[in-house]
């Protein structure tokens, strides 16, 4: 064990680096590389991330409110923060203050930044959402002209970039849906180029967009759940290999490894039931593993009687319901299991691996929910 912790999260810098030269290598001539590290860097921890995409020479990063750009800031990273989520008007001058870029398609809070810059004597970013299809954060069409004639008459207000955001391009591989989106995008920029506006920035692409469709690359992408060497979704690799006929030297590598310790071991006899419920009994005697970490660390309680740990490269499953705090697994046929070893929850141990899209699958969701859901309070260690 590398650190005095019951439970714990290793970041591979390596991988890290590995998945970024990736994307950095597709890029279009003129795009630059952001990185999305909202919700705790979607269970990475967000500093941690942040520094490994700072040493990395990453220059944009993107996160979802303005409580992360401002810790980012507290932290000491210089770099421009896009926030994408909304943002309520008692933080607009924190935005201002702090030179953090946000999302801005309502009027009122247009005319409030303009205020708070002008104030500040600066000069405020903001990023335009246009609404293609998602139907979520964004407007088009008239509201989109009504927006662009209060921003015209703005001295402090800069329109840094339009954006847009793809609602179907991960969950198939027919993207008629994406390209139609492409062309609503690209429709609603000769609005805004039309009504006088220039110089501005344009970004689509999120982490499958970035990997199968470059000509979504514009002025930056937005790279998500890829740069953890997750990918978005079966359909995205399939359509990436597809497209491309790369096999699997070009897999990502996944950047986050999940560990426990066994904190018991102990022989129970055939008839035995294990958990609360009743919900496990044994057919056999047994020597079962109790480790410290159950749902209230995001160990989901849908892997309960179904999921599995490895154990000295060997895989131990879980018997009876996962607990707030407590997991059992059987590790009868792992004799040499002893208290305080390792226990990969996620990650790899000898010739055995456990994906975070593994336990999605048991657990009935997405690899996305399985790592944004582990909570802050389990340490975050970088390693090589």
């Amino acid at each position: 064990m590398d650190a005095h912790y019951s439970n714990w999260i290793e970041i591979s810098r390596s991988a890290y680096r590995k998945n970024l030269e990736f994307f950095k290598n597709r890029l279009m001539p003129g795009t630059d590389l952001s990185v999305v590290i909202k919700a705790n860097a979607y269970g990475h921890g967000m500093l941690e991330i942040a520094s490994l995409a700072d040493e990395f020479g990453v220059k944009i990063f993107c996160v979802h409110s303005i409580s992360e750009a401002l810790a980012l800031r507290k932290n000491g990273f210089r770099q421009r923060i896009v926030v994408l989520g909304p943002t309520i008007k008692c933080f607009a001058e924190a935005a201002v203050k702090n030179d953090i870029e946000v999302v801005c398609y309502n009027i009122e809070n247009l005319e409030l930044y303009e205020e708070l810059a002008k104030k500040a004597g600066r000069i405020f970013n903001i990023h335009l959402k246009l609404e293609t299809g998602t139907n979520r954060q964004g407007i088009s069409g008239s509201a989109l002209l009504a927006f662009l004639d209060v921003l015209k008459k703005c001295e402090h207000v800069k329109l840094r970039a339009a954006y847009s955001h793809f609602a179907n391009i991960e969950d198939t591989t027919d993207h008629s849906y994406a390209k139609m989106q492409i062309e609503r995008f690209k429709n609603e920029v000769s609005l805004i180029r039309n009504a006088g506006f220039s110089g501005f920035d344009l970004h689509f692409a999120s982490s499958a967009a970035a990997t199968i469709f470059t000509k979504t690359h514009f002025n930056m992408i937005r790279l998500g759940i890829a740069q953890y060497g997750l990918w978005p979704s079966k359909e995205t690799y399939l359509s990436y290999i597809t497209e491309f006929g790369h096999g699997d030297e070009h897999i990502l590598t996944p950047v986050l490894s999940w560990k426990t310790v066994i904190g018991q071991i102990k022989k129970i006899n055939a008839g035995d039931f294990v958990g609360y419920g009743c919900s496990h009994q044994m057919t056999r005697e047994s020597t079962i593993a109790i480790l410290p970490i159950g749902y209230s660390d995001g160990y989901d309680r849908h892997l309960s009687n179904q999921g599995y740990v490895l154990i000295h490269g060997k895989r131990a499953p879980v018997i009876g319901r996962i607990a707030m705090n407590l997991t059992t697994v059987d590790v009868t046929d792992i004799p040499e299991a002893a208290v305080e070893d390792e226990v990969v929850l996620i990650g790899s141990q000898g010739d055995q691996i456990i994906r975070a899209e593994d336990i999605a699958s048991l657990a009935g969701t997405i690899n996305y929910e399985v790592v944004a859901r582990l909570p802050e309070h389990i340490t975050r260690i970088i390693v090589e």
